[in-house]
């Protein structure tokens, strides 16, 4: 079967690997037939990120299962899926917390795509081996089109879970959004909205992220981030990849109010905790906690709340991926013929 590897930048080929096979009556095999980048894998294509090449790429799909163990329970041959990024038991006390993104029968981090915490596969393959299948795929809901549903692996669900629970627990409340590192930042102003914020503002540079966040309902700002926006929010979002755009997230939360980031900071970044402490400030880093999150983020966009095609780029051929990889847009779906 075909794999696709980065190999610098600019560079991303097919390889031939080995067809996975059931070795566990708890495993599938699954066929990707809608893939695309996160945001982070654009940030490794363009060559801006401390990870080194060669590299199997692809942790956002939807795909087909076709081939199940004895035990993978409430599954069928031919069933759409969304396959989340993170690989887990399910069972460890860990994943029974809704922590999957921590599950500790494997190595800190596993993931598909990216070879951290060790191979299991991508998702821009002919075919990947998922270990538990009952515990981590997720059905798509009917009616719901496998390609504009690509991202419901990472990038869907954690502008979900950057937002939703806060505003649950604050109905209402005003939502700041730094933008930059594509389309998360993007989901979170979707969600944002859908779930009833009364404002949300995005900040960010670049027109087309701009274009998209107003027409998902964001107040935009253009420019690079302030020190501090001019008045404070309840709940702000750190999506721009940059020290100014977390440090300005920070500063503009209200007292006892909830911060959170998305990461892609490749450096130590250093904190104004007198300023944190002193308003009794809640943070949250980290990679997303992928499958928990899937089925409620897939409920708001098959109910029309969210539409993630106002994040999407453009489509294209799953055989196109190399040519088009090599000169990465922000968020293209490759979909199977």
């Amino acid at each position: 079967m075909r794999r696709l590897w980065w190999t610098g930048p600019g560079e991303v080929v097919w390889r031939e690997a080995p067809e996975p096979e059931i070795a566990a009556a708890h495993q599938a095999i699954v066929q990707p037939i809608a893939a695309t980048t996160c945001d982070l894998d654009v940030m490794i294509l363009r060559g801006t990120t401390p990870f080194a090449a060669p590299m199997a790429l692809g942790h956002e799909c939807v795909a087909r299962v076709v081939a199940l163990g004895a035990e993978a329970k409430g599954l069928a041959v031919g069933q759409i899926v969304a396959v989340p990024w993170h690989v887990s038991c399910g069972a460890c006390p860990r994943c029974r917390r809704r922590l999957p993104n921590t599950c500790s029968s494997f190595p800190p981090g596993a993931m598909f795509g990216m070879d951290v915490g060790g191979d299991f596969g991508s998702f821009f393959s002919d075919l990947v081996l998922v270990p538990h299948a009952t515990e981590m795929l997720v059905p798509l809901p009917d009616g719901l089109d496998p390609a504009v549903c690509a991202a419901a692996s990472d990038n869907l669900p954690f502008g979900y879970e950057l937002t939703v629970p806060y505003l649950a627990e604050r109905p209402g409340a005003e939502v700041l959004v730094m933008g930059g590192v594509g389309s998360v930042g993007l989901y979170a102003v979707a969600y944002a909205k859908a779930a009833g914020a009364d404002e949300v503002v995005y900040v960010d540079t670049a027109p087309d992220r701009l274009e998209r966040a107003e027409a998902y309902g964001a107040r935009v700002v253009q420019g690079p981030p302030p020190r501090r926006m001019p008045r404070s929010f309840p709940i702000t979002v750190d999506a721009s990849g940059t020290d100014a755009g977390l440090r300005c997230a920070i500063s503009s939360t209200e007292p006892e109010g909830q911060s959170a980031s998305v990461g892609t900071h490749w450096s130590d970044v250093a904190f104004p905790m007198r300023e944190m402490y002193a308003k009794g400030l809640s943070f949250y880093t980290g990679r997303g906690r992928g499958h928990p999150n899937i089925a409620a983020a897939l409920a708001f966009v098959a109910d029309g709340r969210v539409d993630p095609r106002g994040a999407i780029t453009d489509f294209a051929a799953f055989d196109e991926a190399p040519r088009r990889l090599a000169e990465p847009r922000m968020k293209t779906v490759f979909v199977r013929d």
